[in-house]
């Protein structure tokens, strides 16, 4: 019964990704690297990280240290929604951030998969920086 239940827990939290840097250990360091004086500046200071990572990717070709650094700094981004309030959470800022964050990971993994083009790489790189932009505004947005 023991057994069952920590096969249980070790496989929830093999799929649920929650707050924890468990898969991505460069992502907590980013994190606590990025770390401010509330959940808005942490957000707003990895947003910048990953605004130069993506700029440094446009330079770059294939799998390059600027997607992989911008893949670690996303998952760093998305673990700063862990602390927010629930006040903040609350706000249409808030939820507007939300939604920018999932297609930010729907660009990122198109992205991911077109690295070795490119024109298709351009392309998804400045649409990334277009979305971290608007998310930039967003969290701005959020009351502290």
């Amino acid at each position: 019964m023991k057994i069952g239940i920590l096969m249980i827990a070790c496989f929830a939290l093999m799929l649920l990704p929650g707050c924890m840097g468990l898969f991505h250990p460069q992502a907590e360091a980013i994190y606590q690297q990025a770390q401010g004086s509330n959940s808005q500046h942490t957000a707003l200071t990895i947003l910048e990280m990953m605004k130069t990572s993506a700029q440094q990717a446009k330079n770059e070709h294939g799998a390059s240290p600027g997607i992989e650094a911008l893949h670690d700094q996303f998952h760093a981004f998305y673990r700063t929604f862990c602390d927010f309030s629930d006040q903040q959470r609350a706000t249409t800022a808030y939820e507007q951030a939300v939604t920018l964050t999932q297609e930010l990971k729907t660009v990122f993994h198109r992205l991911w998969k077109f690295k070795q083009d490119t024109t298709l790489r351009g392309a998804h790189l400045d649409l990334l920086l277009s979305r971290i932009r608007e998310l930039h505004t967003f969290i701005q947005e959020i009351p502290t």
